[in-house]
């Protein structure tokens, strides 16, 4: 068994961190028929103990999960295939025995559905918890203030933050203890600091090194991250000193977040206007700072940009601007003149094109993302793809 799933808190008082959200989440419990909210959709990065919370909570308070994963059970159809029954009368279990088994649901990463394109399964699960025959919860890793409006309006919405060193160290030191593990505090405060506030990265690398591994290999230095990475770790965080090392350690996108956060704060349809046009403007000047460094070789520049773009996102988040996924329009321009790799576009869409029912720009902005990478004879489109996207995916 991993380590991550051996040392899993199974109570509540185990669970490091977050205390505040931890307080708020069994408060609902306790008054969930009669609040005036449907469900509790908690918020935050992966590896920060949201699921884990859930699990220990319902240990405690005696109910049985069922956990949906908001990516596989996309639909209306599929969620009240699955679920739907619950919402509407006893149990199997029940029926069988005669005896009520208190449940709890469990919608894990709803930011994966897309209120647009899958067919009702945001609807889906808002009614299952206006039923209120049983507690309903939901996580996501970030969440867009307009496509889940409807969600946040009738849910009661807790903030995850990441861990802190100290508390990675807290989980770690327990469980070397509990192995017998001898290591060193130099080891476990690089594995707090690598780790970057996901505890199930830093158990995973405590793992490696006490079998005698290479952990650090493991970690995510948060440098040379593929573009789509870089936005929605920018776009999921209000904390200002995590914006700025995250576009310290990758420079080389400078231009393309400047260019996106154009774009998703032209779109949002939740900032107000004076926000907006403040916003705007600074990533105008921005564009003019950048495109003067790079044409007059006046690196000094470089100081500036960085703390006036970290600024600009931070306020941009709190605001309503959310990274939704979408290759901004200056993308799909700079993909149409790349001959090479416009041409292997070309002949891969001709090679799919039977298989598929969608536009060309829905194909560039979705598909290509992952059918590239199954082929190895498009090796321009593959490197445009993975500094997009990433590899391997």
């Amino acid at each position: 068994m991993n380590w991550t799933e051996k040392y899993r808190p199974r109570h509540m008082y185990e669970v490091v961190g977050n205390e505040e959200a931890k307080k708020k989440i069994v408060e609902w419990m306790f008054k969930w028929r009669n609040s005036d909210k449907y469900g509790i959709l908690l918020i935050g990065p992966p590896g920060i103990g949201k699921t884990t919370f859930v699990y220990a909570l319902a240990n405690d308070l005696g109910y049985h999960v069922i956990e949906l994963n908001a990516s596989d059970y996309r639909t209306e159809e599929k969620i009240m295939e699955r679920v739907g029954f619950i919402a509407y009368g006893s149990t199997l279990e029940t029926f069988f025995t005669g005896r009520r088994k208190r449940i709890m649901i469990f919608f894990d990463e709803v930011d994966g559905i897309d209120p647009k394109e899958d067919r009702g399964g945001l609807k889906a699960i808002i009614k299952i918890a206006s039923k209120k025959a049983v507690p309903v919860v939901a996580s996501a890793n970030f969440i867009d203030q307009v496509k889940h409006k409807e969600l946040i309006d009738v849910f009661e919405v807790v903030e995850f933050k990441r861990l802190t060193p100290k508390q990675i160290i807290i989980i770690l030191g327990n469980i070397a203890k509990k192995e017998g593990l001898r290591v060193s505090r130099d080891d476990l405060v690089e594995i707090a600091k690598r780790s970057y506030g996901d505890a199930r990265m830093a158990i995973n690398m405590l793992y490696t090194l006490s079998i005698g591994g290479e952990y650090l290999a493991l970690s995510n230095p948060l440098e040379n991250l593929p573009l789509d990475q870089l936005l929605r770790r920018l776009s999921s965080t209000t904390n200002l000193t995590e914006i700025k090392y995250l576009l310290d350690n990758n420079s080389g996108h400078w231009e393309d977040v400047i260019y996106t956060y154009f774009d998703i704060v032209s779109r949002s349809k939740v900032m107000k206007a004076d926000r907006r046009e403040y916003l705007l403007e600074h990533l105008s000047i921005l564009d003019i700072m950048l495109g003067r460094m790079k044409r007059e070789r006046t690196y000094f520049y470089l100081r500036y940009i960085s703390s006036i773009l970290a600024w600009v996102i931070y306020q941009a988040n709190k605001w309503g601007a959310v990274y939704d996924g979408r290759i901004p329009e200056y993308r799909l321009y700079t993909f149409v003149l790349n001959k090479d790799v416009r041409e292997e576009f070309d002949d891969l869409m001709d090679r799919l094109r039977g298989r598929l029912h969608e536009s060309r720009r829905k194909f560039i902005y979705g598909t290509v993302s992952t059918a590239s990478l199954i082929y190895d004879s498009y090796p321009n489109l593959r490197k445009w793809v993975e500094r997009i996207y990433g590899g391997g995916s």
